[in-house]
Parts: C-alpha cells; sequence; structure tokens
C-alpha cells in the first residue's frame, strides 16, 4: 500500500483518536479488508497508527504533568493512575 502524505497525517491521528478500521477505511476511501490487512504485518501504516496511538498518549501525559507541577489536585491523582498503567501496575 502506498501512502501519500495527506493519508500519513489521517493515519497518525486515527491512531490518536484510536479509530477502528471501519472508521479508517472510511476515511481514507479503501476497502476494510486492506486497512485489516495492514494491521496484520509490520507496515508503514501500522507504524504510522502506532506512532499517533504512542503520541497523543505522551502529549495527555505531559500535558497531566505540567498541570500537576502546577499544584492541579486532579491531575496529580490522574498522572499517578496513568502512570501506573503505563508501568503495568494497575
Amino acid at each position: 500500500m502506498i501512502i501519500n502524505e495527506e493519508n500519513k497525517e489521517i493515519i497518525i491521528n486515527c491512531g490518536a483518536f484510536g479509530y477502528k478500521p471501519d472508521v479508517i477505511a472510511s476515511l481514507l476511501r479503501i476497502d476494510l479488508n486492506l486497512v485489516e490487512e495492514q494491521f496484520k504485518t509490520n507496515s508503514e501504516f501500522k507504524l504510522l497508527y502506532e506512532f499517533g496511538k504512542n503520541m497523543a498518549k505522551y502529549k495527555i501525559d505531559l500535558k497531566l504533568f505540567e498541570m500537576a507541577k502546577s499544584g492541579d489536585v486532579k491531575a496529580i491523582q490522574q498522572f499517578g493512575i496513568d502512570k501506573m498503567i503505563n508501568n503495568g501496575e494497575a
């Protein structure tokens, strides 16, 4: 599958938003089977999707960390919960 620059951004954003294959196929205007096949291999598609997923998680944790440093109690609690989940403790 050849991925152009516009589709790269869509795939990364789909990963960030946690979209399922049927939504991704609709947004890219391609067959659902093609999308599902991309998730079964270590393709550029899958790498872009995983990058989006991980970058979103990172950006959210970064924002929570900044809010926690400023004393936001709810952010401190959520940051602690997220940290435990990330470390497999929850």
